[in-house]
C-alpha cells in the first residue's frame, strides 16, 4: 500500500463528487471559490492518506477519494 500511495506524491489529482462537494461546501462558507485540482504534496503513513494541497486549502484523503488528472 505504501509504494501505491507514493506514486501520488508531486501528482495533480482531483476528487471524487461526493468528496469534492463535502469541501466545497467548508470552503463556500468562507467564501472560497475552490476548483476541483489538487497537488498531492506527501503521504501520511500513520493515516494512510494523501496530504493535498488546492489553493490556500490543505486536506487529507484517502486514495479512494481521487483520481490523477
Amino acid at each position: 500500500m505504501k509504494r501505491k500511495l507514493e506514486k501520488y506524491v508531486g501528482r495533480v489529482v482531483r476528487l471524487n463528487k461526493a468528496a469534492f462537494e463535502k469541501i466545497k461546501e467548508q470552503a463556500g462558507r468562507s467564501g472560497e471559490f475552490l476548483e476541483n485540482y489538487f497537488l498531492v504534496a506527501s503521504v501520511s503513513k500513520q493515516m494512510r492518506k494523501l496530504v493535498c494541497y488546492g489553493s490556500n486549502l490543505r486536506i487529507t484523503v484517502s486514495l479512494a477519494d481521487v483520481a490523477l488528472v
